[in-house]
Formats: structure tokens, C-alpha cells, sequence
């Protein structure tokens, strides 16, 4: 085998050996959200509860061998909270729990959403994506998008259908 060595490349397609294109990001959706006042972020509805985010997005993949990555971008702010978990949902099933942040000092602190997982929903039917969070205690001082006194909190979710 010999190799290929070239200093650029640039191609409006790929094909495949049948002269198929090869389509790596078949298509991408987002959506985002706006806080536009200081007392309108997302909080837990109670401690131990799992609380949407308000983050949600529906895609329908063109194959039944599609990927679906996800990405979030928003911020969550908290106050001495024991322990935060996140969980990524496909429709009513959780396919990736993670565990978040602990503190017990006093002061407000920063969190980014957790973003990155690659789904494989197996369908060519609509799917709907959503994250939510918890907090094992103290869940009033957990807040999602929080616009602080000028009211400027925003967080997307884009899905990205991957061919596979």
C-alpha cells in the first residue's frame, strides 16, 4: 500500500466506491431559549425530583443507523447544594445520568450544562431530546438559565442526525 501525501484538500462531496454521496451530517436542528427577566430561570419542583430544563428539541432520523449527537450550552447556578445530577432523555427513557457538583460553602456558584453524548434511537420516527437536572437538597438554590438582575440567561440544544 502506498500513501497519499497532499497539503490540501477541498471537495464539495464524498462519494462512496458506487459513486453514492456520502452524507456525514445528514441534518441539524436547534432551538434556544431566553430569559428575559430575573425571576423567570428554571428551579427543581423538589428535592430527589428529576425538572426539565426547559431545553428540549425533536428530530426525525432518516435512517434506522443514524447517530443523534447532542449538544447543550447553558449555565447552572447553585448555592450550596449537596449533590446535582443531570440526565440526557430520549422521549420518557433516560439514556446518560450524570452526576454534577457538590458544595456546601456559602456563595453562588457556576456550572456548565453537560453536553456531548452520542444517542443511537434505532428509528426513522420522531424523537424528542431533553435535559433535565435534580438536586438531592437544598433544591431552591438550584437555578437553569438564570438572567441575574439584567435578565440576559440563554441556553440552546442542537441535534445533529450523523449518518451511520
Amino acid at each position: 500500500m502506498s500513501d497519499i501525501k497532499v497539503a490540501e484538500v477541498k471537495t464539495d462531496t464524498i462519494k462512496n466506491q458506487a459513486g453514492t454521496i456520502y452524507n456525514f451530517v445528514k441534518q441539524a436542528v436547534s432551538n434556544k431559549i431566553t430569559e428575559s427577566s430575573a425571576s423567570g430561570d428554571t428551579r427543581p419542583s423538589g428535592n430527589g425530583a428529576y425538572t426539565d430544563t426547559g431545553l428540549s428539541q425533536t428530530i426525525t432520523p432518516s435512517s434506522t443507523s443514524s447517530k443523534i449527537l447532542i449538544l447543550t450550552c447553558g449555565l447552572f447556578y447553585m448555592r450550596r447544594i449537596e449533590e446535582v445530577r443531570f440526565r440526557f432523555m430520549r422521549d420518557s427513557t433516560a439514556i446518560m445520568t450524570m452526576p454534577g457538583y457538590s458544595e456546601t460553602s456559602d456563595g453562588f456558584f457556576t456550572m456548565p450544562a453537560p453536553s456531548g453524548h452520542l444517542d443511537s434511537p434505532n428509528t426513522t420516527s420522531a424523537v424528542t431530546y431533553k435535559l433535565q437536572f435534580y438536586a438531592q437538597s437544598n433544591y431552591t438554590s438550584l437555578r437553569f438559565n438564570y438572567g441575574g438582575s439584567a435578565g440576559l440567561g440563554e441556553a440552546s440544544m442542537t441535534l445533529l442526525e450523523i449518518a451511520g
